[in-house]
């Protein structure tokens, strides 16, 4: 038998999915936290059912079961990419809604199938059924109290895919209305003009979300290779490449060491060096949350850039810092010792985030030689009082 237009756009709609399949697993393969991906995946793999499926009913007997379950699978397929939206935009979608959805949508097709393929009443029901639950995702999504710009996009071209499915009773119409045509020509026509917008919206929708999955890829690891991974706190090159866009005037950077940290390692080891390390991170994400910035630099050395405050403040806040330390850390230690720490506070100035650094490196090492857990606020005699002393206070 001679494929129509409409079999071989879906003949092409299963290589194009399998595409989409691989590209979906190797996505998966990269993060496998983002289980949103295997709902995809599976929607992916129904779709490409329902494309064979359809492709059979002509080529294959049985022809009433492949009807059947081309409807079926397109209507799996709708669910399972909504409940994959729901899941990567956090938002709830009740079981029984989704179970709901499912049995009365195989029952709906299954019973209005021998009407006939191109019968309005049997293609207006089931292509209602099929994007009930899309269109309440589509409408959830616009509902988000602040709605991104990927994510209306997102919204946008479910739809268009949507749209695609609703048509098919117009399009069936309009073949029929082809007084001249016979039967099977008729059901060429409505597959030529059904089937080929549905599979261009769906492929396109396919595409968005797979842009939308590697973007977010490459977010994860560009977070992460900006993040300290012991404390959460961003790293050295995170906080400094953060800084440097935030460092508008008035602000103030607090550099801070914790004191004898290494009498801590050497007498009770790397593991309890790491719990004192995250602890003082932990002090200080709760003491300066965003929009201040709060890194770890190395070691047992943190930075926090406190924006938008005079000198002053930022003093204030970095003694609150060292007294929450002294304090809240009290029993972090096996023997008792107390867990102090010394600061160093400098205002942004002419020459940025590097001369901050360097100055409030300066009033740190000061604190250090004053009798450690203190703050010194660096005055100009500190900026160039000292050398150098990079890495010399690693003992300290």
């Amino acid at each position: 038998m001679t494929l129509g237009i409409g079999d071989i756009v879906a003949t092409a709609g299963v290589l194009l999915g399998l595409n989409y399949v691989a590209l979906f697993i190797a996505a998966y393969l990269f993060d496998r936290s983002a289980r949103h991906l295997l709902w995809y995946l599976a929607g992916a793999g129904a779709f490409i059912g329902s494309s064979a499926a359809y492709v059979m009913t002509e080529i294959a007997p049985f022809h009433g079961l492949f009807f059947i379950l081309d409807d079926v699978l397109v209507c799996t397929g709708f669910l399972l990419v909504s409940k994959g939206i729901c899941t990567h935009a956090r938002l709830p979608l009740p079981g029984r809604i989704f179970a709901l959805t499912a049995i009365i949508g195989a029952f709906v097709i299954a019973v209005l199938a021998p009407l006939g393929e191109l019968s309005l009443m049997r293609l207006a029901t089931v292509s209602l059924f099929q994007v009930a639950l899309p269109v309440m995702v589509v409408v959830r999504l616009y509902r988000l109290p602040a709605i991104s710009s990927r994510t209306r996009f997102l919204a946008t071209m479910l739809c268009a895919v949507i749209l695609s499915v609703l048509i098919r009773p117009l399009v069936a119409a309009w073949a029929v209305s082809h007084g001249t045509l016979s039967p099977a020509e008729q059901a060429e026509l409505y597959g030529t003009y059904a089937a080929t917008p549905f599979a261009a919206t769906l492929f396109a929708f396919a595409g968005t979300i797979f842009f939308l999955a590697m973007s977010d890829l490459a977010a994860t690891y560009r977070q992460a290779s900006m993040t300290d991974s012991l404390t959460g706190l961003l790293n050295r090159r995170g906080f400094l490449d953060e800084g440097n866009r935030l460092a508008a005037r008035p602000a103030a950077l607090i550099m801070l060491d914790i004191d004898h940290f290494k009498t801590i390692n050497d007498t009770h080891g790397h593991d309890q060096g790491d719990r004192v390390i995250a602890g003082v991170g932990s002090v200080i994400a709760v003491a300066a949350p965003r929009p201040h910035l709060c890194g770890r630099l190395g070691g047992e050395e943190f930075a926090i850039l406190v924006t938008r405050t005079e000198l002053p403040v930022a003093t204030a806040l970095a003694q609150a810092i060292r007294v929450s330390i002294e304090t809240e850390l009290r029993d972090i230690m096996p023997d008792d010792r107390p867990v102090t720490a010394s600061l160093g506070v400098a205002a942004i100035g002419d020459d940025g985030i590097a001369g901050a650094l360097i100055a409030a490196d300066h009033a740190l090492y000061d604190s250090k030689e004053a009798g450690r857990n203190r703050v010194t606020v660096a005055g100009a005699e500190h900026v160039h009082g000292h050398a150098s002393r990079t890495g010399g206070r690693r003992s300290a």
